[in-house]
């Protein structure tokens, strides 16, 4: 059974999907970090790079939009995709900002409806993947080419196929409606046109593709939302409740220790063995570790074994942690490589609930698993951390040797001034390093200064030493 966890009752909303007691998939919807995808602005070009053949579109937030050329319409008279500098346009969001990165947009709008997406530039017809009699597809197609211009382009939801031509036509005049609508404020770029309620539209989507799905939900409106929003999609493999505790409600299915626990580096496998999972915004990194074996004649299979243990528990990492772009994973050494095969099909399993789209390359010749993941929204990791203001997100910090030598070096500078002390703030560790076992190095350090120097010991989350006074 899939429970979906859904918590809203304050400024952040999130929700949790779990399947047998184990955590699936996690979504945060914060204020200032709510997804842009999908949303429709007029912007002003504020730059074109001819070398990227791209340019970079104001939206009205921080950061400007991306913009490739060729997701830019082609024009009837020159067949070409031309922009240029302060020109005022529809732009829609098909990827959120990440790291130091802008949004990434697209001048080809998209508007959903329930049973049609419509491109006014589009410039195709396309019937859903699900429909797989040609006959079908074919004769839904050559409806697309009657009600379309040539300029336009639409795509038959699998919703659709259900549907009168009359309700179709009647829908694609709605969307047209609504375009013409957004033509109108060209003029007052830059300015946000259209957004989505991305949590809903997210639930809404989940639980179409869910076979079965329980949810509980800590917000009586929400509930009846969706509850509306359910039945007007004619989805019914669902059932919500109503959550009354006083209690949070991540916090009465134990999620916030869950939660904590995919924002660890090191997971554990039921074998003993570890996978370490490194983000960067360049890549992901995943090695796999085995533990301690067994003995030598059970090498080969402990390897085997504890591959296929970590392949499946990185698939739900993966979703969990909304690992995305480019992912490499070092597994322990095989030598066979029909090895390779059951451990790819182990990880496809485990990725077969995933609703975004992974294509795995394989391993490559130094025996390292390639895969990469769409890019759609941000990691858990930057939902729920910032960066450390110590380390400047590197993970590691100044130890206290280095610390201590640094102190030594700069209390040497002021060894000609003619006060006779000096008083340092000072962490435990940066003090006891400083000092030596059983003080070896202390008198010594105050006779080379020619000062008495006196600790105050502070409590500090990472090794530290502030010179307060001379005295």
């Amino acid at each position: 059974m899939n429970k979906i966890i859904l918590n809203t009752v304050a400024r952040e909303k999130r929700w949790a999907l779990m399947r047998d007691q184990s955590l699936i998939q996690i979504q945060y919807y914060q204020p200032q970090q709510v997804s842009l995808i999908e949303n429709i602005y007029v912007g002003i070009v504020e730059k074109v790079e001819k070398g990227l053949n791209a340019a970079f579109v104001n939206i009205g937030h921080d950061k400007n939009g991306f913009l490739h050329l060729r997701d830019v319409p082609q024009t009837d008279e020159t067949k070409e995709h031309k922009i240029h500098q302060g020109e005022k346009l529809l732009v829609q969001v098909v990827k959120d900002a990440t790291g130091t990165k802008g949004p990434k947009l697209t001048a080809v709008i998209e508007l959903k409806g329930q049973h049609l997406v419509y491109m006014p530039n589009g410039r195709y017809v396309a019937v859903s993947k699900k429909a797989q009699d040609e006959e079908v597809r074919n004769e839904w197609k050559r409806l697309g080419d009657t009600i379309t211009t040539k300029e336009e382009g639409i795509l038959f939801r699998t919703s659709a196929l259900n549907q009168t031509e009359d309700a179709i036509k009647a829908e694609l005049e709605e969307l047209r409606l609504q375009y013409s609508l957004f033509k109108n404020y060209v003029d007052k770029a830059p300015k946000l046109l259209f957004h989505r309620d991305r949590m809903m539209d997210d639930l809404l989507e989940l639980a179409k593709k869910l076979q079965q799905v329980e949810i509980v939900a800590d917000s009586y409106s929400v509930k009846k939302e969706l509850s509306e929003r359910f039945e007007k999609e004619s989805i019914t493999n669902w059932s919500i409740l109503q959550y009354n505790g006083q209690e949070d409600i991540f916090s009465h299915f134990d999620l916030e220790s869950k939660v904590k626990k995919a924002l660890q580096q090191q997971v554990w496998l039921s074998n003993g063995g570890s996978i370490v999972i490194e983000q960067t915004e360049a890549m992901t990194v995943i090695d796999v570790n085995t533990g301690k074996f067994t003995g030598k004649d059970q090498l080969k299979q402990t390897v085997l074994k504890t591959n296929i243990a970590a392949a499946k528990e990185i698939g739900r990492q993966i979703m969990l942690r909304n690992l995305s772009g480019m992912i490499m994973i070092d597994f322990v050494d095989m030598n066979k490589k029909e090895y390779h095969a059951e451990v790819i099909s182990s990880l496809k399993e485990a990725l077969r609930t995933d609703f975004t789209r992974t294509i795995i390359v394989g391993f490559n010749d130094l025996g390292v698993l390639q895969l990469t993941r769409k890019k759609t929204k941000r990691p858990l990791l930057e939902y729920v951390t910032t960066r450390c203001p110590v380390c400047q997100g590197s993970g590691r910090i100044e130890s206290p040797e280095t610390k201590a030598f640094q102190l030594e070096r700069e209390l040497h500078e002021y060894r000609s001034r003619i006060e006779e002390g000096v008083v340092v703030e000072v962490s435990e560790d940066v003090a006891s390093f400083y000092k030596g076992e059983h003080q070896l190095y202390f008198n010594e350090l105050q006779n080379r200064l020619k000062k008495e120097i006196r600790f105050v010991i502070q409590d500090h989350a990472h090794p530290f030493y502030h010179i307060k006074r001379f005295e």
